[in-house]
């Protein structure tokens, strides 16, 4: 899988290299709005966080339905 890269960051949403868009949870404020480089880092350290996360219930024993 390759690494998601940011190109772009506005107070409201972030755009992809692959042309993706994807809204902020919580707006920027104006002035606030970080580099794609600095949003780069903030990005891949809460993707590490939600694939440790999501990895750790995939392998937990299955439930019922599966």
């Amino acid at each position: 899988m390759r690494p998601t890269v940011i190109v772009r960051v506005s107070e409201t949403e972030f755009e992809t290299q692959d042309g993706r868009v994807f809204p902020h949870p919580i707006p920027f404020k104006s002035g606030e709005v970080p580099t794609p480089e600095e949003f780069q880092k903030q990005y891949d350290k809460w993707s590490e966080v939600f694939h440790r996360l999501l990895g750790s219930e995939n392998q937990e024993e299955p439930d019922d339905v599966g």
